[in-house]
């Protein structure tokens, strides 16, 4: 894979392409991060029962084909992007996909 210096410029992702159908591993470009943005290295991601049901058509016609699957994850921050204060490089950080703020957490940063 090409890098920006030493960061990649692509990532394997497993990609909800259709419907009743395997997910495809597909090579994804990483783009260059905006202001606020945080690059993380996913070590692991959760799926839920209702996604799962999702990949399998039970939710109805997907109108956001392809995506991504996993609304939970954690990972290591790799990058911070223009004015980002509250995480660094190397950082572990639990990630969510659903809008929001997070919220503290005693003895960590943030969720």
């Amino acid at each position: 894979m090409a890098t920006r210096g030493n960061l990649p410029k692509k990532t394997l992702a497993a990609v909800l392409t259709k419907l009743k159908a395997p997910l495809e591993i597909l090579e994804l470009d990483i783009p260059d991060l905006l202001f606020g943005q945080v690059l993380v290295r996913v070590k692991l991601a959760g799926l839920c029962r209702t996604q799962l049901s999702e990949t399998q058509g039970l939710k109805g016609e997907d109108n956001y084909l392809p995506h991504l699957l996993g609304h939970e994850a954690v990972g290591e921050v790799v990058e911070v992007g223009q004015n980002v204060t509250t995480v660094k490089a190397k950082d572990t950080v639990v990630m969510s996909w659903i809008k929001g703020k997070g919220m503290d957490v005693p003895g960590g940063i943030f969720h």
